[in-house]
């Protein structure tokens, strides 16, 4: 998952509380730039912007222009969170703090173009960068979690048969039905790559077999092109997460322990022609689909 640190730039300009206002409006213009850390005996007191500029008189000092209120970020911290602090606050702009020491500033733009990098261009879903963040967040918070991994059948023989055109159309398809069942407040969706596509939800094992057989159904039943047949194989793999942490204290290898199961329930979907093959996590254990 990409991170702050990869969108700081080098060069850093500050100001003190008792500079001039029209010291910072001629730093932000020579330099181009639309903010400027408030930087006094070292420590981060504030932030001015060119809004603030425009709205305070040129002899006012920047002590009496600037927020005081500065909303900060880790450089280690996800580019996911920058943009959920963001929106929180509704600010453009994070200064980046290491230590207590100021060391940049990234704004929305920036992250926006950054994160735009991980979506998938075909169906606007999440690549799996974006989708591991999201499932490490319902891990973090939540008591339950359990990732869904679907895989296209023959999606080679489409290609072939249809062309790649036709089978670009199938998966853009694909991700707006999944779209249209999953609820963005508990699930996650992603292209994981080519034809297969994965979710990670809060709901219990058990609700994630219902789900994942609502979109297995979804697919099967859908009005497709030249009537053609599309089905999905599907793995479903959880279980608390209080188990899993005790089980394993890093977090980045369950989700991929997770969704290593679930892509393997999906193969023996795939082998034994069940429709949905459920994993419980720590058991590692299959469980026959109904």
């Amino acid at each position: 998952m990409p991170k702050v640190e990869g969108l700081i730039s080098r060069e850093l300009y500050t100001i003190g509380p008792l500079a001039g206002v029209a010291r910072a409006a001629y730093i932000m213009e020579h330099y181009g730039i639309g903010c400027l850390p408030v930087i006094d005996d070292g420590k981060l007191v504030g932030i001015v912007t060119s809004r603030d500029i425009r709205r305070a008189h040129p002899n006012r000092l920047v002590a009496d222009a600037m927020t005081r209120q500065v909303i900060t970020i880790s450089p280690t911290a996800s580019l996911l969170e920058a943009q959920r602090l963001m929106v929180k606050h509704n600010v453009e702009r994070l200064v980046v703090v290491q230590d207590e020491h100021v060391v940049g500033i990234i704004t929305s733009s920036q992250v926006s173009a950054e994160m735009a990098k991980y979506t998938d261009s075909l169906t606007g879903l999440y690549k799996a960068e974006i989708f591991c963040e999201k499932a490490l967040e319902i891990l973090k918070n939540s008591q339950e979690i359990a990732v869904i991994f679907l895989d296209l059948d023959n999606f080679g023989f489409i290609n072939k048969e249809y062309g790649h055109i036709f089978g670009d159309r199938v998966l853009i398809r694909t991700a707006t039905v999944l779209k249209n069942l999953i609820d963005v407040k508990k699930e996650a969706l992603c292209r994981y790559a080519g034809d297969e596509f994965a979710a990670a939800t809060c709901r219990s094992l058990t609700e994630a077999d219902k789900l994942a057989r609502e979109m297995t159904s979804a697919l099967a039943g859908e009005n497709w092109p030249d009537k053609i047949e599309v089905t999905v194989s599907t793995g479903v793999a959880g279980g608390g997460c209080e188990e899993l942490r005790r089980a394993h204290n890093d977090a980045d290898y369950i989700i991929k322990y997770l969704v290593n199961l679930a892509s393997l329930a999906s193969s023996r979907a795939k082998k034994t022609k069940q429709p949905v093959v459920v994993a419980r996590a720590c058991e590692i254990e299959f469980l026959p689909g109904a």
